[in-house]
């Protein structure tokens, strides 16, 4: 370089200086004594009282004190000092800190030593970090908000309708008791299929709220998983017979069956499973398999496999299986119907279960989903008689001449109930809320007590 292109080191120096002065951020140098070589004009506005002190002398806690005094004055002097005395360590020991500027910023310094012994410091500022942070939360905390107002609509609106479904149902079955003609029992079975139909549809939506809203329980007893599976079974093998399947169950003779676990929502699962696979099979058939894996002592894994000779699915159908309110393709709703929960559910009740679902699938080779959960070891239950001590007339022996109080604010409900109760010899007081009900029980003592979870004025667990 010819010497009249050579930088003097006053004009280095001064490049340097503009150069740091132009950093976004706080910059400084300190020797090894903590006394400033090199700053930036951010950091004099940043840090002025701490930059102040280290330049009349004083010692590098000193200044750091001084500078916490200047951000937070409002602080005793001993609690400054604490303050203090945490940044100067954390910054030696080379961890960053955050701390807010006198204007309102909020960055983020990071201290590291050179190699004469010195040290340099750069402020980065987060205060935009911090800004989208606190507005992610924000929308989380709506959002959440959003799904529980949702997930308590939809509770409620099921809630709401299943009443008087319920109803209807509980007519139709007792006209099915009666003198029909066979036009009138096949118009009557249509609004049964149908009600079921919508009453499944209803409860989908309820388990799926539930489960959303955080607020659905599992409810573990002892149980045989073994008498489970065989009465699926058989629920399932008309089905299967009708559209010319082989339906078949095969229980591991190893496999622990005697268990502590929720057999409805095992039930559920499996039934889901078992719908969905007779359901989607034009051939060949469905297999159910069960195995138990121990985990410790008392503890074990249940896995029960369903496979089928289905038409099996590719990648991108796999990847939404379990999407709530979603089905294979447009044509799979309009051909079986259906809303697209049931596996969503089943997926979210394993997962509760400590356990969960998983599936295998090729086109045209079907497909095998297995259920997982855990379980304790339980102790053998007795199975139910396979039918209730009934006498001639069609009434249970033990239930006549109980006296029951029948507690619901839905008069059609009370009224359903009371058909279907009266017939077995139970005399049945009503009260239609929790206060009539309590009030009913101190004038007189009741065997049985049949109460609804919702009601106006006093509900069921309140009245309990």
């Amino acid at each position: 370089m010819s010497e009249g292109k050579m930088i003097s080191d006053r004009d280095m120096a001064a490049i340097v200086q503009e150069a740091v002065n132009r950093l976004p951020g706080g910059f400084i140098v300190y020797d090894p004594d903590r006394k400033i070589l090199l700053t930036n004009a951010q950091n004099e506005i940043d840090f002025a009282a701490t930059n102040a002190a280290l330049r009349e002398g004083c010692s590098y806690l000193e200044a750091t004190r001084r500078g916490v005094e200047a951000l937070l004055p409002h602080l005793s002097r001993e609690e400054t000092q604490e303050i203090a005395e945490r940044i100067a360590a954390t910054l030696e020991s080379g961890e960053p800190i955050e701390v807010m500027t006198p204007r309102g910023a909020i960055l983020q310094i990071t201290e590291t030593k050179l190699s004469f012994g010195g040290y340099v410091a750069v402020g980065a500022d987060v205060t935009g970090i911090h800004e989208r942070e606190r507005e992610l939360r924000k929308a989380r905390k709506e959002a959440e908000a959003a799904n529980e107002a949702k997930s308590a609509f939809l509770a409620n609106i099921s809630h709401e309708i299943r009443t008087p479904l319920n109803g209807i149902l509980g007519m139709a079955q007792l006209m099915a008791s009666t003198e029909l003609t066979p036009e009138q029992r096949d118009q009557l079975d249509t609004i049964l299929d149908s009600g079921k139909t919508l009453m499944a549809i209803l409860n989908d939506v309820l388990d799926l709220s539930k489960i959303e809203a955080g607020k659905f329980d599992i409810s573990p007893i002892d149980n045989d998983l073994g008498h489970l599976l065989r009465r699926l079974e058989k629920l399932w093998a008309p089905r299967a017979i009708e559209k010319g399947l082989n339906l078949k169950l095969e229980i591991d003779p190893e496999a622990q069956t005697f268990l502590r676990f929720d057999p409805v929502r095992v039930r559920q699962c499996v039934s889901n499973l078992v719908s969905n696979a007779i359901k989607f099979t034009d051939k060949g058939g469905v297999s159910i398999s069960a195995t138990s894996v121990p985990l410790r002592e008392d503890a074990l894994e249940v896995r029960i496999r369903v496979a089928d000779t289905g038409p099996g699915m590719n990648a991108t159908t796999l990847g939404k299986l379990f999407t709530p309110f979603t089905q294979a393709d447009a044509s799979t709703s309009r051909r079986f119907g259906g809303t697209g929960l049931g596996l969503s559910i089943s997926s979210k009740l394993a997962e509760l279960m400590d356990g969960g679902i998983s599936v295998e699938s090729e086109e045209g080779k079907g497909s095998v989903f297995t259920l997982a959960f855990r379980a304790t070891l339980g102790r053998r239950v007795g199975e139910a008689p396979a039918h209730a001590d009934v006498d001639k007339t069609g009434g249970v022996r033990w239930a006549k001449g109980l006296t029951m109080l029948l507690v619901d604010d839905h008069a059609l409900n009370r009224k359903v109930a009371r058909l279907f109760l009266e017939p077995l010899g139970i005399a049945i007081v009503e009260a239609e809320n929790g206060e009539e009900a309590i009030r009913c029980l101190q004038t007189q003592p009741f065997d049985l007590v049949l109460l609804d979870m919702h009601m106006p004025v006093m509900d069921g667990p309140e009245t309990l």
